[in-house]
């Protein structure tokens, strides 16, 4: 009896251990970057779609580029991936978001500090030398349509 409780849990806590939520897209993220100030902080202002919806958020932002020669007007795109079963309320995107390690080959992306399960995957094509020189993103949010 006691070995069959044993072999019991070892089984149903590596199989709780190594479940991972299903994750998928819920939604992008289009941003606006307007011009640099002297300083590393770019600020931004952005729409947040959300797959499957027709309500919409807007959100204040900010880029930290330390090493960017990045200069002018440019729109940026994100696919929101989280968890594909969760239902999210208004501002859920609002957290600072920081350079996540990705898979060689794989787009950029950042994980949300407070949220880690929301990350943002970087979209924009021909801004290969601006995403990488992202160092995280921090939203605010500005405003909802639901």
């Amino acid at each position: 009896m006691r070995y069959g409780l044993v072999v019991f849990l070892t089984g149903f806590l590596a199989s709780a251990g190594g479940a991972e939520e299903a994750r998928t897209t819920v939604g992008v993220l289009t941003c606006t970057l307007a011009d640099r100030t002297t300083d590393s902080a770019s600020r931004m202002t952005c729409g947040f779609k959300p797959t499957g919806t027709s309500a919409d958020e807007k959100y204040d932002g900010s880029l930290k580029l330390p090493n960017s020669s990045a200069t002018g007007k440019q729109v940026l795109v994100w696919a929101v991936v989280g968890p594909a079963n969760a239902k999210h309320s208004a501002g859920f995107l609002a957290q600072r978001y920081v350079k996540a390690k990705v898979a060689e080959g794989q787009p950029p992306s950042w994980t949300g500090e407070t949220n880690p399960a929301i990350a943002l995957q970087f979209e924009s094509h021909g801004d290969a030398a601006l995403s990488k020189s992202i160092d995280h993103v921090e939203l605010k949010l500005a405003g909802s349509s639901a």
